[in-house]
């Protein structure tokens, strides 16, 4: 054997060492993180049961020494475990039917040690409505336990109607049309039967005609408690969006996909200026992960339709 044989071999024999050593350090990682999820659901699974058994006294072990619960819609905060135990033995004491249920919608490590958990609790009384609220806590990982370090809870607000939840944008519904440069894009919002859903269609004319015409619908999510929508273009790209409200901004994060098979994905931000004028740009936006340029705000101004005037002439 030569000695670059050799070598080459033995280089080869390397790549595929540190390669294994790789996929085994990473398996692991991941094997480490799934049990510490496990592990974190488990306690607050079991902090749940604890307190539906009315065990007062065993309420404070699920917390760090130092832990706060935030009542953000009451601005109350409560610090340290004591202080939080003594809280929950009261309302123990006042309402005896009272049971907790709770869901996780996210999870995530911030470090090895800590993560933030976000979801729903419903608490039942014996003598009122359920009442259904959104919380945000953070776990520490303690000696050999993971603990409540903090617990915000949030009033969850719950529309009472498609309609309900779609007001803050009715001030879209009429024409609008954003003439700059060689292209026109016209655009009218219009309510459907019952004002469940606003409908928008668009059209956007080049010198040499119509270049493409869309429709979206924009609706109420309540599985997801947000403003969706569903775009379908006459090219035969079709995407979706999820809204959220952002002071007089308005932000809309897209995914479509090209006739290409292509995933377009960013976020449209829509300013609202005045109730006859709104900016909207695209930013953030990527092309199967590739990014793309940002381009200019385009302003949409509202149609205003002339008063018709009698010219006809006069005996």
């Amino acid at each position: 054997m030569s000695f670059r044989s050799y070598f080459q071999d033995l280089h080869q024999m390397k790549k595929m060492v540190l390669g294994t050593f790789a996929f085994f350090t990473a398996f692991v990682l991941t094997s480490v993180a799934d049990a510490n999820e496990t592990a974190v659901r488990k306690m607050l699974s079991d902090y749940v049961n604890v307190f539906n058994q009315k065990e007062a006294d065993k309420v404070g072990q699920f917390w760090t020494e130092s832990g706060t619960h935030t009542d953000r819609e009451t601005g109350k905060r409560t610090e340290g475990r004591d202080a939080i135990q003594k809280d929950i033995a009261g309302v123990m004491n006042e309402q005896s039917g009272i049971k907790l249920s709770a869901t996780i919608d996210h999870f995530k490590f911030i470090t090895p040690d800590v993560a933030s958990v976000e979801g729903e609790t419903t608490v039942v009384l014996s003598d009122a409505e359920p009442m259904v609220s959104a919380f945000s806590a953070i776990v520490v990982h303690v000696g050999d336990k993971w603990l409540l370090d903090s617990i915000e809870d949030m009033p969850l607000s719950q529309p009472a109607s498609s309609t309900a939840a779609l007001q803050e944008l009715a001030w879209l519904v009429g024409d609008w049309v954003d003439a700059s440069d060689d292209i026109r894009v016209s655009t009218t919002f219009r309510w459907t039967a019952n004002e469940a859903f606003l409908l928008r269609s668009f059209n956007v004319e080049t010198k040499d005609g119509v270049a493409m015409t869309g429709t979206q619908i924009i609706g109420w999510d309540p599985a997801s408690q947000l403003i969706r929508s569903w775009s379908f273009n006459s090219d035969g790209s079709f995407g979706e969006s999820s809204w959220s409200r952002n002071g007089d901004n308005w932000l809309s994060k897209s995914v479509n996909t090209l006739t290409s098979g292509e995933t377009a994905s960013g976020t449209y931000v829509m300013e609202r200026m005045s109730d006859d004028a709104f900016t909207i740009q695209l930013v953030g936006h990527e092309i199967d992960g590739q990014p793309q340029a940002t381009g200019t705000a385009a302003k949409m101004v509202r149609v205003v339709e002339s008063p018709v005037t009698d010219t006809a002439p006069k005996n």
